[in-house]
């Protein structure tokens, strides 16, 4: 666990709002994972610790969402993220390990959405000039993919 921590804080030391995100949803995937786990092994305490944490990242992601200028994006990445609140709710009475697994999964898509807008602004800006760009400029295709999840 403590290596896992200091992966978390040397990947976001630095970074810039999009990589933050991407971290957030690597977190958010295992707490998701976590939770199935202990489900699976009967671990009510771990269960709900892991989901209660995945309630805190989905709340820190929704606090980015009132700073996005693009309003379709902003609709869409809320609603996205009450559907996740509302199934981590859903999953507190489950044990199968499957319906956790395919929450993480979902959460793992839209987390690799964003890491393409990364890598695409990266190329096609240079290094230097991507560390500076905000979240708000994210195009339409996340608002695309979760409006379909």
């Amino acid at each position: 666990m403590r290596s896992l921590r200091a992966y978390r804080h040397s990947a976001t030391e630095g970074a810039n709002h999009i990589d933050i995100l991407l971290a957030c949803y690597d977190a958010l995937a295992e707490d998701m994972r976590l939770a199935g786990q202990s489900a699976l092994r009967g671990d009510i305490p771990a269960r709900c610790r892991h989901s209660e944490h995945a309630l805190l990242l989905i709340g820190h992601l929704e606090s980015w969402v009132s700073f996005l200028d693009d309003v379709n994006l902003a609709a869409s990445l809320t609603n996205f993220y009450e559907h996740l609140r509302a199934e981590v709710l859903r999953l507190q009475v489950s044990l199968d390990f499957n319906d956790y697994m395919n929450l993480a999964l979902v959460v793992c898509e839209v987390r690799a959405t964003w890491q393409k807008k990364l890598s695409t602004e990266l190329s096609q800006r240079g290094t230097a000039a991507a560390t500076q760009h905000p979240l708000a400029e994210c195009d339409g295709a996340i608002a695309h993919f979760i409006a379909s999840a």
